[in-house]
């Protein structure tokens, strides 16, 4: 247990000090004392405005509003960084890691793909190859013909190719990458695409 310290008497200077001040210090009037006991005192004027009672916010009013004010926005083009796609078109830059879209469907493609990307940034990853097929094309849809009475999104050609240049132009995938190119016939030529990401 701490040994308590024991008070200090005051130097000569301090008790000067002290007497002088002691001096000029006049009791309280019993009388005006008493009074002020009595008297209501009135609480303190607020020194600002009071704020104004609203009604809650609505989180899903807002969010609607916040998805069409975006939807409006003209949306911002992901720029082509040419430099790294002629390096890896020259097999100069290795591609890193992969992501094969085939037999997703957009919804699904879309959230594997920015999954993959968030991953691959922060991995310290800058090139990756992207494969959504080519699309059926001129050729035989195989076994899922497209039918207008029973529409199957992954029997349309080219569903994912097309849907992929258009994610790359979302805010969420323009944040990850620094562009992409169509990627060189031995990874797939038309049917897969480069992405060059962002350095953190």
């Amino acid at each position: 247990m701490a040994k308590r310290r024991t008070p200090r008497g005051l130097k000569p200077e301090e008790r000067e000090l002290w007497t002088r001040f002691a001096r000029g210090v006049k009791p309280l009037d019993e009388e005006r004392l008493k009074r002020l006991e009595r008297e209501d005192i009135e609480p303190p004027k607020p020194t600002s405005l009071p704020i104004p009672q609203t009604e809650p916010l609505k989180t899903g009013a807002l969010q609607r509003d916040m998805m069409r004010e975006m939807a409006q926005r003209p949306k911002r083009r992901v720029p082509v960084d040419r430099s790294p796609e002629k390096k890896v078109r020259r097999g100069q830059v290795e591609v890193e890691a992969r992501l094969d879209l085939h037999g997703m469907t957009t919804s699904h493609a879309r959230q594997a793909l920015l999954g993959f990307l968030h991953r691959c940034r922060s991995n310290g990853m800058r090139t990756v190859l992207v494969i959504t097929g080519k699309g059926a094309g001129a050729r035989a849809l195989d076994d899922r013909r497209y039918q207008p009475w029973q529409p199957d999104e992954r029997a349309l050609p080219g569903v994912l190719r097309r849907s992929f240049t258009q994610w790359m132009r979302d805010p969420d995938f323009a944040l990850l990458a620094s562009g992409y190119a169509e990627a060189n016939r031995r990874h797939g030529g038309s049917g897969a695409f480069y992405v060059m990401l962002r350095a953190l």
